[in-house]
């Protein structure tokens, strides 16, 4: 059970590291802007990672709680991969486009 704990914990921490990146997109400058980027990429290759492992931690188990974390953890992945495709498309964006 604790290497459950674990893994929950893990895709957590990835799942704030992705989405506090992304956010932080909006700041300006375009270098910035890509270094963020990359580590949202980062971010997401570790949660499915830890997406994984807790899917072979909890493959054959009964226990609600973990199928449930399994759940949000992927919820968590689908989100943070929607919230970076935004963060490419805005700096994909010309500065001064006209109205």
């Amino acid at each position: 059970m604790s290497r459950i704990k674990a893994a929950v914990v893990a895709i957590a921490v990835c799942g704030l590291l992705a989405g506090g990146a992304t956010s932080a997109v909006f700041a300006g400058e375009n270098a910035h802007v890509a270094e963020t980027i990359k580590h949202a990429k980062e971010g997401i290759a570790h949660e499915k990672e830890a997406i994984t492992h807790l899917e072979e931690a909890i493959k054959g188990s009964t226990d609600a709680h973990a199928k449930e974390a399994l759940e949000h953890a992927k919820e968590s992945l689908k989100h943070a991969e929607e919230s970076l495709t935004h963060a490419e498309q805005a700096a994909q964006k010309p500065k001064g486009k006209k109205k």
